[in-house]
């Protein structure tokens, strides 16, 4: 009802309303982004489609693409180098380029972390052949670096190592990406600086004039003698203490209940002195 909550409800409606467009807008960018994302979501989709498709150059899958998947090979685009890997999947496949790119998983972790995630992978791994080191028949190296391999495996060395090398460089997975769209908390945490900088204001106002009508209030005004002098009140004023009640009592008031009281207080005040200075005795001539 007063002036200092009318002023703290505009800011809080200005930061409502910012609130409610910023997620009908992030709401709406989700759902645009999600209808415009790639039809490729994984290798099925990717061998259902007539795009190409790229593959690195000497790798095994170009011949397992043709032999085990029944690609057409008219559909391959041989790729030798990342700068070639970057060009075809910017054009993409309406640009001269390529739709996806099926390559070793290394190379693909390896290729996402020279190039800041710019690009990402869909879909599960569609084969689960690892890498292996071939040795001569019978020969005692392939014991001892299968052992070594098996014991930084169980150790977590192993693993320490890909994140070292393959999964740092501020790259994120593609679980991950939507993540940085979405709104949170500290979107907003300015609009909630403007609200606590207002709301810490208006109450300093707020108790400031509390405290300066309550100096000038009197709770129990008609304990005062009216025929005592104005300048002998605020003498007895200091003397009776003044409980918290009192204060509390005051400020559960209606601030236009305390203005009518200050107010007649201000004419009573007035009247009683211009009654004393009327009243004065006049010294003998």
């Amino acid at each position: 009802m007063s002036t200092l909550g009318r002023l703290v409800l505009i800011f809080w409606l200005f930061v409502v309303l910012i609130i409610n467009s910023s997620y009908t807008a992030s709401l709406t960018s989700i759902l645009t982004v999600q209808q415009l994302s790639s039809v490729i979501q994984g290798i099925d989709s990717l061998i259902s489609s007539n795009d190409p498709i790229g593959v690195q150059d000497g790798s095994f899958a170009y011949n397992y693409l043709i032999e085990e998947l029944g690609v057409l090979e008219s559909r391959l685009r041989i790729l030798k180098t990342e700068d070639e890997y970057i060009s075809a999947l910017e054009k993409g496949p309406k640009g001269g380029g390529v739709a996806g790119i099926v390559d070793e998983l290394p190379y693909v972790e390896n290729f996402l972390s020279n190039t800041k995630c710019v690009f990402r992978t869909v879909g599960q791994e569609f084969t689960k052949g690892g890498w292996g080191f071939a040795f001569q028949r019978d020969s005692p190296l392939a014991v001892d670096l299968s052992t070594a391999i098996l014991q930084l495996s169980e150790n977590g060395e192993l693993q320490r190592i890909h994140d070292k090398w393959l999964s740092n460089n501020g790259c994120y997975s593609q679980n991950n990406q939507a993540d940085d769209t979405q709104l949170s908390l500290k979107s907003f945490w300015g609009l909630f600086l403007i609200c606590a900088v207002a709301c810490f204001l208006a109450l300093v106002a707020f108790f400031c004039r509390v405290y300066c009508q309550f100096r000038r209030y009197d709770p129990e005004p008609e304990e005062q003698d009216i025929s005592e002098p104005e300048s002998a009140r605020p003498s007895r004023r200091t003397l009776r203490s003044i409980s918290f009640k009192d204060l509390i009592d005051f400020v559960d008031r209606r601030e236009s209940e305390i203005k009518e009281i200050l107010r007649r207080k201000s004419i009573d005040s007035k009247r009683h002195q211009g009654q004393s200075s009327d009243g004065q005795p006049s010294s003998p001539v």
